[in-house]
């Protein structure tokens, strides 16, 4: 009787265990399609996908209070975007390759702003 109790216990616990660690696609279509996917250290992407990859308009949020929306090409920041930093300062703008690329503005959480050109993240002065 103890040897079935242990089983039982093993076969209900370890899959518990698994996935709460478990990373992937918890809803949706994350291969063709709108989904959302959960990573292992809880950030999340929600948003539409493309042949497996983060394609067109979505949501990414990080635990530490990081969030971007906007455009997505090949599972990098492209297109238009916004970038709230945890501190709630932000960057509204192009992005290119995950840069800030092009045309946008960048707020303080005081309201000053800075816009203009950017270039790999900085601003071209």
């Amino acid at each position: 009787m103890k040897k079935y109790f242990i089983i039982l216990i093993v076969f209900i616990l370890i899959p518990s265990l698994a996935s709460a660690r478990s990373t992937g696609c918890k809803e949706g279509n994350c291969d063709n399609g709108y989904g959302k996917w959960v990573y292992t250290d809880k950030t999340t992407y929600e948003g539409e996908w493309v042949k497996t990859q983060k394609h067109g308009q979505g949501l990414e949020t990080w635990p530490n209070g990081y969030i971007y929306k906007g455009e997505f090409k090949n599972s990098e920041w492209n297109g238009k975007g916004i970038l709230t930093f945890p501190d709630g300062s932000s960057y509204d703008g192009e992005w290119v390759n995950g840069f800030m690329n092009g045309e946008g503005t960048f707020t303080w959480t005081d309201g000053k702003t800075k816009t203009g050109i950017w270039e790999n993240g900085k601003l071209r002065e």
